[in-house]
C-alpha cells in the first residue's frame, strides 16, 4: 500500500507539472510569441517586435533636438508620428529651434548625460562635432548601413543612390537622410523657346550650348562671386572627381582629396577642371559684375531671364519662392566633363538631415534611437521630406513611382529626373581628415579669392593652384 501511495504521489507531481506548463504556454498569443515571465512568476504579454527584436512592453521616451532649417519641421513631425504609431511604446520629447546648435553645444559643454538629448540634429559646428567624436560622446551608426530598410528587402547601402555610401561611409556617426543636388538650374520654358540643349552629354556639347546662348544675347551663366563656394561646387568638386574616374585615377585622387595624402590641387584632374572654368570665362560665359554678386542676386538674374543658368542647390525654389514667375519651370543639369556621352557624370551633393545619438544614454534608448534613424529612410518619410522640405530623396527607388514623384517640389524633382535620365554618381565634398595648421585655411583663402577672376578669364589658374598646393603640403607636414 505504501509503495502504491508513493508511486501515486510521484505521478501526481508529474501531472501537476505538466498542467502548469500547459497553463503557462496558453497565455501566449500570436502577437506575443516571446512572452516573458516577471521575477514573481506571472507571465507578461510584452514580447518583441519582429522588425528589430526590441521589447514591446518597455516604454521609452526619446529626447530629440530638431534644427528648423530650410527643410522645415513638418517632415520630422510626420516621422515621429509614424514611428510612434508603428511602435507605440516609444514616444518623443522634441525641442525645435533655428539655432538648435547653440542649445546642443551648451548641453554638451555641461556634460550632464541625463539632461542631454538622446538624438540631435547634426547642424552643429564641425569643430564641436570633431571634439564630441574624439571624446567618445557620439554613438557610431556604421552598422545601420547593413540593416535592411523597413520597407524594402535591400540594405541601406544597397538602397541609397549611387555614390552616397562611398562619399560618407567613413563618417560612422550619422546616416544620410536626404540630399541636395548641386549644379546648374535653368528655366525650361526659356530653353524650349530658344531651342537650347537641356541635356548636354559631353564637354564639347556643353561648350556649344554656352556659345549658342551667348550668341542669342543672354548671359550663359551667372554666379555669386561673393560666395565662391557656389562656383567650386558646380565647376570643380564633381568635375575633378569625374575627370579622375575617366582617367582611371579615381582612387588616388579621392585619397588625396579626402585624406590629404598629398595636395590634390597638384594632380592633373584638378588642373583640367580649373582650366576649363577659365576657358568658359574667356568665352564670356559669366557676367562682368560677377565678383560683386551675392547668391540671391545671381538667382534673381536667372528668374528675371537675364541669365540662362545659375549654379546653386535644389533648395533654391524654397529660398526664392516669392520671386519665381508663374511661367518659370525648373530645369537642371550638371556640367559634363565627358568625352563620350555614356560616361558617368558626377554631381556634388550635400547630405542633410542626419541625426547624432548621444553615447552615454541607457542602452534601450540608444537602440530605439537607431531604429528611428533607420525609419527616416522609409519612402513615406522621404516623400514628405521631398514634398514639404524641398530636398531630394536618398532612396534609389524613389522616382520609380510617378505619383510619388509628382508630389515633389519642382526644383528637386528636376534634379531627380536628371539623375534618373542620365548616368550620374552623387558625391560629397566630405573630408575624412581635418587639417588644423593655419596654412590649410590660407590655401582655401587663396583659391576662393581667385575663383571670380578665373571664372571671368582674367586669372591663369595654374599659379594660384601651385601656391595653394604648397600651403596644403605645409599643413600636411605640420599635421604629421
Amino acid at each position: 500500500m505504501n509503495v502504491l501511495l508513493k508511486r501515486w504521489d510521484r505521478l501526481s507531481v508529474v501531472v501537476l507539472i505538466l498542467l502548469l506548463l500547459a497553463a503557462c504556454s496558453s497565455t501566449g498569443t500570436g502577437d506575443t510569441p516571446n512572452a516573458t515571465a516577471t521575477p514573481g512568476g506571472a507571465p507578461t504579454a510584452g514580447g518583441t517586435y519582429p522588425e528589430n527584436g526590441l521589447p514591446k512592453d518597455e516604454k521609452v521616451k526619446l529626447k530629440i533636438a530638431v534644427w528648423e532649417n530650410g527643410n522645415g519641421r513638418e517632415w520630422v513631425d510626420y516621422a515621429m508620428q509614424a514611428f510612434t504609431k508603428k511602435f507605440p511604446n516609444v514616444t518623443f520629447d522634441p525641442t525645435y529651434s533655428p539655432t538648435i546648435s547653440t542649445v546642443i553645444t551648451t548641453k554638451a559643454s555641461a556634460n550632464d548625460d541625463n539632461d542631454m538629448f538622446d538624438i540631435f540634429s547634426t547642424g552643429i559646428p564641425g569643430a564641436t562635432t570633431l571634439q564630441l567624436k574624439q571624446a567618445g560622446k557620439l554613438l557610431p551608426q556604421a552598422d545601420l548601413w547593413e540593416r535592411k530598410l523597413y520597407d524594402s528587402n535591400k540594405t541601406v547601402r544597397e538602397g541609397l543612390v549611387d555614390g552616397i555610401y562611398e562619399s560618407v561611409a567613413k563618417d560612422l556617426y550619422a546616416l544620410p537622410v536626404t540630399t541636395s543636388g548641386f549644379g546648374l538650374f535653368f528655366d525650361k520654358s526659356l530653353f524650349e523657346k530658344k531651342g537650347w540643349n537641356q541635356n548636354p552629354t559631353t564637354w564639347n556639347e556643353f561648350v556649344q550650348l554656352i556659345e549658342r546662348i551667348k550668341a542669342d544675347g543672354v548671359i550663359p551663366i551667372t554666379a555669386p562671386g561673393k560666395v565662391p563656394g557656389y562656383i567650386a561646387s558646380a565647376f570643380l568638386t564633381g568635375p575633378m572627381l569625374q575627370l579622375a574616374d575617366m582617367n582611371g585615377h579615381a582612387q588616388p585622387f579621392d585619397d588625396a582629396y579626402r585624406n590629404y595624402k598629398s595636395p590634390y590641387l597638384s594632380m592633373p584632374e584638378a588642373r583640367t577642371a580649373f582650366q576649363r572654368l577659365a576657358e568658359l570665362g574667356k568665352k564670356g560665359a559669366f557676367p562682368e559684375g560677377l565678383a560683386a554678386l551675392t547668391h540671391t542676386q545671381a538667382q534673381m538674374q536667372l528668374l528675371q531671364g537675364q541669365a540662362a543658368m545659375v549654379p546653386t542647390g535644389e533648395w533654391v525654389q524654397n529660398e526664392m519662392k516669392d520671386a519665381v514667375p508663374k511661367d518659370f519651370r525648373w530645369g537642371f543639369m550638371v556640367i559634363p566633363m565627358n568625352d563620350k556621352p555614356d560616361q558617368t557624370k558626377y554631381m556634388r551633393v550635400s547630405v542633410t538631415g542626419p541625426y547624432f545619438i548621444w553615447a552615454a544614454k541607457p542602452d534601450l534608448n540608444k537602440k530605439w534611437a537607431k531604429e528611428f534613424v533607420l525609419s527616416l529612410l522609409n519612402l513615406d518619410v522621404q516623400q514628405v521630406l521631398a514634398e514639404k522640405g524641398g530636398s531630394s530623396s536618398v532612396r534609389k527607388d524613389f522616382m520609380d513611382d510617378q505619383a510619388r514623384a509628382d508630389k515633389v517640389q519642382a526644383a528637386p524633382r528636376a534634379v531627380m529626373e536628371y539623375v534618373k535620365k542620365n548616368k550620374v554618381k552623387s558625391i560629397t565634398d566630405v573630408r575624412n581628415v581635418t587639417l588644423t595648421d593655419p596654412a590649410a585655411a590660407q590655401a582655401d583663402k587663396v583659391i576662393n579669392e581667385a575663383l571670380p577672376k578665373i571664372a571671368l578669364g582674367e586669372q591663369d589658374p595654374l599659379p594660384i593652384m601651385t601656391e595653394a598646393a604648397a600651403l596644403i603640403q605645409k599643413a600636411i607636414d605640420a599635421q604629421k
